[in-house]
Parts: structure tokens; C-alpha cells; sequence
């Protein structure tokens, strides 16, 4: 790790972009809420979308009151999902396809669950609704890199 911060503490956004496309990272845009969530821009399912990155969701979500918009065919799951907002019923839908501008995911695997008490808190705020949380499935895959100093996302 020592050796890393080496390579890594001197490096201006432009050596760090040259960097990690020699590795076959590609930056995406990342956009701040004043709240200081963070959302990149997606599309399931040929729909757009704003979605939160959230590294400590396991799996990517997506509010279940967007289901037909984003042309999503689930089941009930006997399953839970705990978070932020609690405990929650969920549903899980399969064969997805997610594109973050050049990152492509086919037959992904999503969970639908209220999102409510993100959203009702945004709305109260003055802010726009979300669609969905970008989890660490989605990172982890992705083996992603996030350079919160220049918000950029980098995914392989």
C-alpha cells in the first residue's frame, strides 16, 4: 500500500486520467446533491435515470414506483432489505440491462424497494427525486475507483 500512495499522492487529474486508462478505466461524471449525496447519470433499460452511489449498499436498487417506467418484470422476494429507512419488503427482477455512459451491464440483477424516505427528504429539501441506488455490486464489478476530489467515478 505504501508503494501506491507514492505513485499515487503526486498525481494531478490529468496523470491520474493517463494512469488509469493505460489500466482501461473510463471516468464518469459524478454530481453532488447540497445534501452531499452523490449521483451519477444511468440508463436501465433504455430509460434514463438518476441514480446515488452508495458503497455500503449491497445491491443496486431501484424504487419500486418506477417500475413500469423503467419497463422492469419482478417477483416478491420473502427476502428483507435493512438500510437507512429500516427494515423493507422487497421485490427482485432479473435480466436488466444498466449503462453508465460507456459501462454496460446486461442481465443485471436489481432490487425494487420503497425509496420513499430518500426521496420525501430530497423533496422537503427542494431537491429532485432519485431513481435508484448504484451499490456495490455495480462497483465491485466495475472495480471501481472513486476520485472524489475531481468527482469522477472510473470503472474498467
Amino acid at each position: 500500500m505504501e508503494n501506491l500512495n507514492k505513485i499515487t499522492e503526486n498525481l494531478d487529474i490529468n496523470e491520474l486520467l493517463e494512469f488509469l486508462e493505460i489500466r482501461n478505466y473510463k471516468p464518469i461524471e459524478i454530481h453532488k446533491y447540497k445534501t452531499g449525496h452523490l449521483y451519477v447519470d444511468i440508463i436501465l433499460n433504455g430509460v434514463e435515470g438518476k441514480f446515488i452511489l452508495d458503497t455500503d449498499a449491497g445491491k443496486t436498487v431501484i424504487e419500486e414506483k418506477k417500475k413500469k417506467i423503467f419497463e422492469i418484470i419482478s417477483c416478491e422476494s420473502d427476502k428483507t432489505a435493512t438500510g437507512a429507512g429500516g427494515e423493507m419488503s422487497i421485490q427482485i427482477s432479473e435480466n436488466n440491462n444498466l449503462k453508465i455512459e460507456h459501462y454496460k451491464i446486461e442481465n443485471l440483477q436489481i432490487i425494487l424497494m420503497n425509496l420513499d424516505h430518500i426521496n420525501n427528504a430530497f423533496k422537503n429539501l427542494g431537491l429532485d427525486e432519485v431513481d435508484g441506488v448504484i451499490g456495490s455490486d455495480i462497483l465491485i464489478s466495475g472495480k471501481a475507483i472513486i476520485d472524489y476530489t475531481n468527482m469522477v467515478l472510473f470503472l474498467k
